[in-house]
């Protein structure tokens, strides 16, 4: 099983960097794992959480549905990650904290993709005041997260579950913790890596589902931060004369305000991540 399994993901990989190659304004699933998997601090699934996998099993179902904005938004998110030298796992907090999605807002407050609360937002730079709720923003929101995250990395000797767990409560309340003891943390800040691990371990364990691995193998677009020109008011105008989905942009942008500049968006063929014409 153990074998095939392997083989199964190895297909899979390949069959992602076949289709990368003609298609640069896209990719397919296939490519995002790879360079899921290539990052990953801990490959090891032997003793990934039973419990876990279970509770998350439809993350990877989530990303095999045909609704494109899950799949992309990973990648995006993954890459913002990987370039900063973050390993893999980080990528799937967002999975445990809003099932990926951007629009989420829990009872208790905390709001978007990484769920921020409002007091935490404003403290790594988001605007959070009247209509303006920059949590909402996949763009503001990860790059925020990814500063954090990078930081608590280097705080706890570059060990990622020391630094996800510091992300779930707080990097004063794990220091705390390491003085008295790890009794002190609470169940689910002990369990966060568990929870990431075992969603990495389900992604493995599907790569020999063929379903799961031919809806994996589509492509989804490339995205990447966008800049409006100055004084933009309508999204929906932007993205239609730019060639792009306004349907697509406007989902991914469940925040964005007129006057707001920074948007998540497919990039073109040959736009980068930043047109040209969207400099100033």
């Amino acid at each position: 099983m153990k074998a095939a399994r392997a083989l199964a993901l190895a297909l899979l990989l390949a069959s992602g960097l076949g289709l990368a190659s003609s298609a640069p304004h896209s990719r397919s699933g296939g490519e995002i794992l790879q360079r899921f998997h290539a990052g990953l601090a801990d490959v090891d699934c032997r003793k990934s959480s039973a419990r876990w996998r279970s509770h998350y099993a439809r993350a990877a179902e989530h990303l095999a549905d045909q609704d494109e904005i899950a799949l992309a938004v990973f990648g995006y998110v993954l890459d913002e990650v990987r370039e900063a030298g973050l390993p893999s796992e980080f990528a799937l907090i967002p999975f445990v904290e809003s099932r990926y999605r951007a629009d989420a807002r829990s009872r208790g407050g905390p709001a978007g993709l990484w769920q921020f609360t409002a007091g935490t937002a404003r403290r790594h730079g988001m605007t959070v005041r009247g209509a303006v709720d920059e949590r909402f923003s996949v763009v503001a929101s990860t790059e925020a997260a990814v500063r954090y995250l990078a930081r608590l990395h280097r705080l706890f000797g570059r060990d990622w579950r020391q630094a996800v767990m510091a992300y779930n409560a707080g990097e004063g309340a794990l220091r705390a913790s390491r003085r008295k003891g790890a009794a002190r943390m609470s169940g689910i800040t002990r369990s966060y890596p568990a929870k990431l691990h075992a969603i990495a371990c389900l992604f493995d364990q599907r790569a020999d589902n063929a379903r799961w691995r031919r809806a994996i193998e589509r492509q989804v677009p490339r995205l990447a931060p966008r800049r409006l020109p100055a004084g933009s008011r309508d999204l929906r105008a932007w993205a239609v004369a730019q060639g792009l989905d306004a349907d697509l942009v406007l989902a991914l942008n469940p925040g964005w305000h007129p006057g707001a500049r920074a948007v998540l968006a497919p990039i073109g063929a040959d736009a980068g991540r930043t047109a040209p014409d969207e400099a100033n």
